[in-house]
């Protein structure tokens, strides 16, 4: 109940506010690329700041894992993130895999009938 209030306050499920999280970190580690790759003296202060906001951001992802602990993603998710496959096309597979296993099914049952 607590997640769903907090989900209520923020206008963000747990889901969005994990994503949003994540990318927040990405684009701070892109901008610290960014300023290391010419790096000048004046741009200290700017690093700092990148770097704590990662810092932060991590620190935002930490707080969300305990609104996860319930969630299942199989394992040929990650098969297909190691193939370098969108994760998305997994449920386009199985959908199909479930149409083609139906389709054979009632091709069985017509034929019995």
């Amino acid at each position: 109940m607590a997640a769903a209030e907090e989900e209520g306050k923020t206008g963000l499920n747990r889901f969005e506010a994990l994503e949003q999280s994540i990318e927040q970190f990405i684009e701070s580690t892109r901008q610290i690329g960014i300023i290391v790759s010419d790096f000048q003296p004046g741009s200290q202060g700017v690093l700092n700041q990148k770097i704590n906001a990662i810092v932060e951001s991590l620190k935002e992802i930490e707080k969300c894992k305990d609104n996860f602990h319930n969630v299942e993603v199989p394992m040929d998710v990650f098969s297909y993130i190691d193939e370098g496959k969108n994760p998305q096309l997994y449920t386009k597979d199985c959908l199909e895999k479930a149409l083609a296993q139906n389709k054979e099914v009632k091709g069985k049952i017509d034929a019995y009938q």
